[in-house]
């Protein structure tokens, strides 16, 4: 089922004992998914910090069970083991932790046109090019055992490889920036910002990070629409509040939102 690559372009960056992010990286050309590779690693009693690296997945998930496209050799399907000493109501956050690090290793190459929209999209002048899953593996009493946060960013995919129904609404490092980017260079800076981040939030809280997450926020005083369940709402955004929920002004008072998908008032979701 698994087929593993002979070589791994990923072990020049592999650095650190367990528990570090990135100390050890899994690396196969096709896989179902990043996050059935980790989960069953994970099962196995594999070391926080441990990453799988796929070149094509041929079943990725984003949000919401929905498949994410992912061709070979342009982009970067990971996901990282994470045994975190936290409430499983908290794990949701460390979604938002893994965006402020994937919007930091971006803008180092993309400076400027890097944005987050709430909860879990990486966007790069208004389109998506990243998502990020935070599931968490509970054991038999229903106590957290581990998460598996899973980051997919378009790296290289040019434009001719979206599909037609993606166009106006994806992007890629290379479609934003006009030249093509080194994976394994973003990968190293994701891994090493990411371990700084997850550390941070694990001993000074998630306030501690909300500030980076407000700056590069896409939707921070923007109208929006909001489904949740079939419900829907409609206000202005003011940003997140320290556990992660999105506050939206809808006119007499300030809603947190912890769930739903997010529209921006006449985009094209």
């Amino acid at each position: 089922k698994l087929k593993v690559m002979p070589q791994n372009p990923y072990l020049a960056i592999e650095r650190g004992a367990p528990g570090r992010i990135g100390w050890r990286i899994h690396y196969f050309d096709e896989i179902d998914s990043t996050q059935e590779a980790a989960r069953e690693l994970a099962a196995g009693g594999a070391d926080q910090g441990t990453a799988v690296i796929a070149e094509r997945q041929s079943a990725g998930r984003g949000r919401m069970g929905r498949t994410w496209h992912s061709p070979a050799g342009v982009n970067l399907y990971t996901t990282i083991i994470l045994r975190p000493p936290i409430p499983l109501a908290d794990v949701p956050r460390l979604s938002l932790v893994a965006g402020v690090a994937a919007a930091e290793a971006l803008e180092r190459e993309a400076p400027g046109i890097v944005a987050l929209k709430w909860p879990n999209d990486v966007w790069l002048r208004g389109r998506k090019t990243g998502g990020i899953i935070a599931e968490a593996v509970t054991d038999a009493g229903q106590n957290l055992d581990c998460v598996l946060l899973g980051i997919g960013i378009n790296i290289n995919l040019a434009a001719d490889d979206l599909p037609p129904e993606l166009r106006d609404k994806a992007t890629s490092m290379r479609i934003a920036t006009g030249h093509p980017c080194d994976r394994i260079a973003i990968a190293d800076s994701l891994f090493n910002l990411l371990d700084s981040r997850y550390m941070e939030t694990l001993t000074r809280g998630f306030e501690s990070v909300r500030p980076a997450w407000e700056s590069f926020s896409a939707l921070t005083g923007k109208r929006v629409a909001i489904v949740e369940g079939g419900r829907r709402q409609s206000g202005v955004v003011k940003g997140i509040d320290g556990t992660g929920a999105l506050l939206l002004d809808i006119g007499d008072r300030v809603e947190r939102i912890v769930a739903g998908e997010v529209s921006a008032e006449g985009a094209y979701e």
